[in-house]
């Protein structure tokens, strides 16, 4: 599509989602240039510049903005499907190393090909009609986005997603490798029906957890018991197998949860060292249990057609060790 006729195209094919039940409150074409120049305004970190121009291989395009060091982009968008032009230049500087911000409505988040698209050029989001207000303008990842909305995904498409962030595991920095595992995880137990995902990197004044689910009461698995609302995730993506500090570091967090935590989850890519699994059947009397999920186990989670029924078999499994 011509540039000249990119801003004509945009107003034309937004939609209506004021009646769409899934979607917040509603947004109309208008509101584009001010969303633009709010969130240039409001964001941390990050000097944006409207009005210029990328040139990305062969193609020339202007996305709502660009980043002073040219690293990054920012497009908004409110109609629910983007449209092809501009998801081919997404892929595009996507495949040249340019990080992707999108500020959208939240009834994409159920549109299985738009979240797959986001999955795929390893997109942050900007949810503008979130249901939490204090989050409209936050920046997060697309998985973490899609774990705080609650947004359901079907089997097929959260095994598609789960496949495209593992495929790229152990890509980057050891910070980055960590923080994609998290995100991986964070999603995947977002989908688990009656586990929530209440707070992620939760900090207290003595130590940091990567990741806390809170348990249905009406869950029929075997993880609730009344009055235990809590479970612990820890993540590790490491060259090194968990060891027995590292287990010994978990035991000690369901301990200080006065009672409102028994099961913990160690997901480590590398393993297990034998003391550390010697050291969880230590405290395995003290009615608390340490799930150990290696690279096998979050292989079967990330293929399986029935999430629920999978990971209930790996808790079963460490209750009974």
């Amino acid at each position: 599509m011509p540039m000249s006729d990119q801003s004509d195209f945009e107003g034309a094919i937004v939609e209506e989602i004021v009646d769409d039940p899934v979607a917040g409150r509603f947004i109309s074409s208008d509101d584009i240039g001010d969303l633009t120049e709010e969130i240039c305004a409001s964001s941390e970190g990050t000097v944006w510049e409207r009005d210029t121009e990328l040139i990305l291989e062969t193609k020339k395009w202007r996305p709502s903005a660009v980043s002073a060091d040219r690293q990054r982009l920012l497009y908004v968008y409110l109609q629910e499907e983007l449209p092809r032009f501009v998801r081919e230049r997404l892929q595009l500087a996507a495949s040249l190393g340019i990080g992707i911000t999108i500020a959208l409505p939240l009834a994409s988040l159920f549109k299985p090909e738009a979240v797959a698209l986001l999955v795929d050029i390893d997109a942050n989001v900007m949810v503008v009609d979130d249901y939490v207000q204090s989050r409209r303008l936050l920046s997060r990842a697309v998985l973490i986005a899609l774990a705080e909305v609650e947004v359901p995904i079907s089997p097929r498409s959260r095994q598609q997603i789960c496949r495209s962030v593992w495929s790229r595991i152990e890509m980057g920095t050891a910070q980055e490798k960590g923080r994609r595992l998290e995100m991986l995880l964070a999603f995947l137990f977002s989908q688990v029906r009656d586990l929530k995902v209440i707070e992620r990197n939760y900090r207290t004044e003595t130590e940091e957890i990567d990741l806390v689910l809170q348990v249905d009461n009406f869950s029929p698995r075997v993880w609730q018991r009344p009055g235990i609302p809590f479970i612990l995730v820890e993540a590790k993506n490491r060259v090194d197998k968990a060891s027995q500090q590292v287990m010994s570091v978990l035991l000690s967090k369901l301990q200080t949860k006065r009672g409102t935590s028994r099961i913990a989850f160690l997901v480590s890519l590398a393993g297990f060292t034998d003391d550390a699994r010697m050291q969880e059947l230590r405290f395995s009397t003290q009615d608390i249990c340490v799930v150990m999920i290696g690279r096998e186990e979050l292989q079967n989670l990330i293929h399986a057609d029935d999430l629920d029924d999978e990971l209930e078999s790996l808790v079963r499994r460490a209750l009974l060790r």
